[in-house]
């Protein structure tokens, strides 16, 4: 099973395309030259921490998502009626995404509000295991699914694929006691 830091990392890889969107909405201190130079100079000391922030939380996103890709496969496991899940990842990002996309970046306020949600959610993820819930694993053809004893599969497989390999004994990871991750490279002798 994964470490509570693993699934912190995987929390923070799951906003990923909303730190992008919030680089785009704060556009102008990256190509406003005058607004550059204060940005990197901490001259504009809450925009400057906004920037490095999502900056570290970004790196944290592409790490997590490497070493999900690269995690061995130590267990096997057979499934049977293994199905679509239902659309919790679309709820997910757009229930949390639209508040924190209000963030206004040189309000302390917002700042504090915003990373007291943040905070609220990311307890929420790691305490309950919510580590498929991450937008990332469709950018990374991953998808989700959810089996007949309702464990749920975190694979590069298609749910045609998943069907045919029902009840076969498979390389998975256990990523938590529900939770299996199965790659097509760790199970190609199948």
């Amino acid at each position: 099973m994964v470490t509570v830091y693993y699934r912190i990392g995987l929390y923070v890889s799951s906003f990923f395309p909303l730190y992008v969107l919030l680089i785009l909405d704060n556009i102008k201190y990256l190509i406003e030259l005058d607004k550059f130079k204060r940005l990197i100079t901490f001259k504009s000391l809450l925009p400057s921490l906004f920037f490095t922030c999502l900056i570290i939380l970004s790196l944290i996103s592409i790490f997590s998502v490497i070493v999900l890709k690269k995690i061995s496969h130590n267990e096997r496991y057979s499934f049977n009626d293994v199905k679509r899940t239902q659309d919790n990842l679309l709820s997910y990002v757009v229930t949390y995404l639209v508040p924190i996309l209000s963030i206004k970046i040189a309000d302390l306020s917002s700042l504090l509000v915003n990373l007291g949600l943040f905070s609220l959610l990311g307890f929420i993820y790691v305490k309950n295991s919510l580590v498929y819930l991450n937008p990332l694993f469709l950018f990374f053809r991953y998808n989700i699914f959810i089996s007949g004893e309702d464990k749920i599969i975190i694979s590069n497989y298609n749910i045609n694929q998943l069907k045919i390999l029902e009840n076969e004994k498979l390389n998975v990871r256990k990523l938590n006691y529900n939770i299996f991750l199965i790659r097509k490279n760790e199970n190609d002798k199948i």
